[in-house]
């Protein structure tokens, strides 16, 4: 069962929950993988090329490097975006365009893309302790990765599809 984290490596993208997550998990389930995929970022806020690779030599995480994300979602079992904010996150969009459960945050933008027990769960930002608990929810549990998976695209596919969203623009402007 892979995991995946899709997105800049940024800490408000909640990327050390993920790892302290994915510790606890693979102290159950040390055959699971979790993936980082994505380039590092510049700033205060960016996580350091050095802290990454010692995060890959303990073997908590595999990082990707900047690779395009489609075929890393096409192998995965969860989406995973713990961040602490967004706007309206495309990464979720994707992975859900693609068939993909998701475990995200319940802070604006992110809870806006997840209807939590129906193609995903939301948990608590900053709390790695609850996206472990969603984590392994998923492992007990891997029918809910299909069905939530499926799920994830019927909802991609009535909200995010570019006609349609298109068509609700153009009536709520009166056009």
């Amino acid at each position: 069962m892979t995991f995946i984290f899709v997105g800049r490596l940024l800490r408000q993208k909640g990327v050390e929950e993920f790892v302290a997550a994915a510790r606890l998990v693979k102290t159950d389930h040390p055959a699971v993988r979790f993936l980082l995929v994505g380039g590092f970022d510049e700033g205060h806020d960016a996580v350091h090329h050095q802290t990454v690779q010692g995060w890959v030599r303990e073997g908590v995480v595999e990082w990707t490097g900047h690779v395009p994300v489609r075929p890393w979602l096409d192998q995965s079992s969860v989406f995973v975006l713990p961040s602490y904010r967004e706007g309206f996150p495309r990464s979720t969009q994707e992975a859900m365009a693609v068939g993909r459960a998701v475990i995200t945050t319940d802070v604006p933008g992110c809870r806006d893309t997840v209807v939590s027990g129906r193609n995903g769960i939301l948990v608590e930002p900053r709390n790695a302790g609850g996206l472990a608990a969603a984590m392994r929810e998923f492992i007990a549990k891997p029918e809910l990765i299909i069905s939530m998976g499926l799920e994830s695209r019927a909802i991609s596919e009535k909200q995010f599809d570019s006609r349609s969203f298109d068509a609700r623009l153009i009536q709520h402007m009166g056009l």
